[in-house]
């Protein structure tokens, strides 16, 4: 191998370690940055503010604003029908997160959920309009999961110290 060789070797190493540090980068953004920003402005400020009037007008005007953000993405060119089941998909996670919180669960939790379904939905190698079984499938489980934590809810586990904290 001649000397030049070795130089342009090198520099497609870097160039390659260059994109998995990006990659990487955005990886984290997208998944623990986004999650817990959200998480925090949601679930630990919004939940936490409704929460004097009633846990169930906390849990589903939080939800509800979650899943308006979210309808956001329809300006970064997404589809309107990928934009629909992404504000639905929202509302639903909003529901099962709040209500975690509001069965007692820390905040914490709820940012490692989050983060765990950013990371699935930036990671999966399936395309949102290829998968829509799975989609419904995910969005059906979480929506009985929901109504199960709502039913499950006690009045004596809502504290606006475990939402915060």
């Amino acid at each position: 191998m001649s000397r030049g060789q070795g130089f342009v070797y090198s520099c497609t190493l870097c160039s390659y370690i260059k994109k998995v540090r990006n990659y990487l980068l955005i990886l984290l953004t997208q998944t623990l940055v986004i999650a817990f920003v959200e998480e925090m402005v949601f679930r630990g400020f919004i939940l936490n503010l409704l929460l004097s009037k009633s846990y169930k007008v906390a849990v589903l005007l939080s939800s509800f604003l979650f899943a308006f953000m979210h309808s956001l993405n329809m300006l970064s060119g997404q589809s309107i029908a990928n934009t629909i089941f992404q504000i639905l998909f929202a509302f639903v996670i909003g529901l099962v997160l709040a209500l975690l919180i509001v069965n007692g669960q820390s905040i914490g939790i709820t940012i490692v959920f989050h983060s765990l379904n950013n990371f699935l939905q930036f990671t999966s190698p399936v395309e949102a309009n290829d998968s829509l079984l799975i989609n419904y499938a995910l969005l059906l489980f979480l929506s009985g999961y929901a109504f199960y934590l709502w039913n499950r809810k006690s009045p004596l586990s809502v504290s606006h110290n475990q939402v915060s904290g």
